[in-house]
């Protein structure tokens, strides 16, 4: 593949698409009962909620996401600060070391790279919590088909948005590099590009490091008010405290594993790109063989995306079983 471009950009808008196209599936169930379902007790009829759970239902939900909105708004401003000031820090080094050129081209990749990762995190996040109380909806239904759907194209979302976010990304940014940058300087272009991978890495450790810690403190704190003190069950709706655990698992295990993503794969590709520059036959073969990696992550979407659709549709979950 002498220029893979038509390939990577199309398989990166591929991914997009069918995330937008998955998370369409999701928001079509809207928290409420079917009109001809009558009012009952959910344990009389598992598939009816009762007027009083939809509102409590909706509370808790908006709860949560009010929660892990304003926690990520912290978070985020802090990330801020720190991209800012080790992007200064980063240019320095970098120009006093080599030119001033080369240290501005690597500032921007990770500039790119956190600000990728920061909306990584950020979709993962919000699809989570949208998709939370629809899967709890769709629970009500009979059989286990229309709650894990929900749940696996929720995932579906956030893995197909950050994978065809960081590679169209990536790939626009080694275009735009590569007009200043002769075929026998591709080492140092890799080089500068490199900084796309640390970016990306930066905001996983505060995605993975800040949630986590919350998380823990959310968790532990709800078990000691509740159970301790006063002898409510965990997770027992009674204890507010639930709310802010519950708001850890979204931000810590979802949007800081989203960061963490799109971080291993930001450095693993950017280092797969350093070493294929620095082989003078793999150079000699041209832009495609350098771009290979990206070649392979492009075309590993398309697979992705058939084994989505067998789980969802083809072999879908029907019985317990097949979960795992």
């Amino acid at each position: 593949m002498s220029n893979p471009t038509s390939f990577i950009i199309t398989c990166s808008l591929i991914s997009l698409g069918f995330a937008l196209f998955q998370f369409l599936i999701i928001a079509s169930t809207k928290i409420e009962n079917s009109p001809d379902v009558e009012e009952r007790s959910s344990l009389n009829r598992p598939e009816a909620l009762t007027k009083k759970q939809l509102l409590d239902l909706k509370e808790v939900y908006e709860a949560i996401s009010t929660g892990a909105d304003a926690f990520l708004r912290a978070e985020y401003s802090i990330c801020a600060i720190f991209i800012g000031v080790f992007a200064l820090v980063i240019f320095a080094l970098i120009s006093w070391g080599q030119e001033p050129f080369y240290g501005f081209l690597t500032t921007v990749s990770f500039l790119v790279g956190a600000l990728t990762s920061i909306l990584s995190g950020y979709i993962g996040m919000r699809v989570a919590v949208f998709s939370n109380v629809r899967t709890t909806i769709n629970a009500q239904k009979d059989g286990y088909k229309d709650c894990f759907n929900t749940a696996f194209r929720a995932g579906s979302v956030m893995g197909f948005s950050l994978t065809g976010l960081g590679i169209l990304v990536l790939y626009l940014l080694l275009l735009l590099f590569s007009t200043v940058f002769a075929p026998d300087d591709w080492l140092v272009m890799m080089d500068c590009i490199s900084g796309y991978g640390l970016g990306g890495s930066s905001i996983a450790m505060f995605g993975r490091v800040g949630g986590g810690i919350y998380t823990k403190a959310a968790d532990v704190g709800a078990d000691l008010v509740g159970k301790v003190i006063n002898g409510i069950p965990e997770d027992d709706p009674r204890n507010p405290a639930t709310i802010a655990d519950n708001v850890g698992d979204n931000v810590g295990d979802i949007a800081g594993m989203g960061s963490d993503l799109f971080g291993s794969f930001a450095e693993s590709t950017c280092a797969a790109l350093v070493i294929a520059s620095q082989i003078d036959d793999i150079r000699n073969f041209g832009w495609g063989a350098v771009c290979f990696p990206i070649v392979v992550s492009s075309a590993g979407i398309l697979i992705c995306l058939l084994c989505s659709f067998v789980a969802t549709n083809i072999y879908p979950v029907l019985v317990e079983e097949r979960i795992e």
